[in-house]
């Protein structure tokens, strides 16, 4: 699992430690499941912040680059 922060900037960011400070909400490590939350409310929902379309390109290209690192090795 993967945790998502929204931060005092209302920004929404990976938590690769698990220990940022901010409303958080977990995705699993799996593609579909990414693109899923990305295009849809849910991520929105869960954090209970409106996502800018800049802040979910971020996190589609860092999701991405996670994912291949997670399959590596």
């Amino acid at each position: 699992m993967v945790r998502l922060v929204r931060t005092s900037t209302g920004e929404v960011e990976i938590d690769v430690t698990g220990k940022m400070e901010g409303r958080g909400t977990y995705l699993c490590r799996d593609r579909m499941c990414w693109e899923k939350v990305l295009k849809g409310q849910q991520l929105q929902h869960a954090l209970k912040v409106k996502i800018e379309t800049e802040n979910l390109e971020r996190l589609g290209e860092a999701g991405e680059k996670l994912l291949k690192e997670s399959t590596i090795g």
